[in-house]
């Protein structure tokens, strides 16, 4: 018999935490260095879990920005948007333009697992939380005069 696993107060899934996680509002922002180390960022595919107001969870593989160093994830947040609304057309006409929360991350396995699961709590079995949501402004240059 499997021993159920345990979860601390205030995290969601029941797996270990994984990442700091950076959900970037800018449009003009890429973020293709770290905005922590300024190291250049990889590209990663990992399947998110998205919580959606009212309680929709929606799992999505998708293409990130990762640094490796500071163990960041950074989604932006008008792809994410886009990707989002094709879903909900499709699949969820009535949470187009409702409020959603990027929670954590899957493994590849459960994800492609979790297709198929229909209670919460077989849900919770599979997620990661982040470690930590940062927030970052970017850098922004100005042209001074020289005197």
């Amino acid at each position: 018999m499997a021993k159920k696993q345990s979860r601390k107060p205030g995290q969601f899934g029941y797996l270990p935490p994984q990442h700091k996680f950076f959900l970037n509002p800018y449009h003009d922002a890429r973020f293709t260095r770290c905005p922590k180390c300024d190291r250049p960022t990889k590209l990663r595919k990992k399947p998110l879990l998205i919580l959606f107001k009212p309680p929709q969870p929606v799992s999505l593989n998708k293409t990130c920005r990762y640094c490796p160093n500071c163990d960041l994830l950074i989604v932006h947040k008008d792809d994410l948007d886009g990707l989002l609304q094709t879903i909900c057309l499709q699949h969820y006409p009535d949470l187009v333009g409702n409020d959603y929360l990027v929670v954590g991350t899957m493994d590849r396995k459960n994800w492609k697992e979790g297709l198929q699961i229909s209670s919460l709590d077989g849900l919770l079995n599979m997620v990661h939380d982040f470690k930590q949501h940062l927030e970052f402004e970017p850098a922004r240059y100005t042209w001074v005069k020289d005197d």
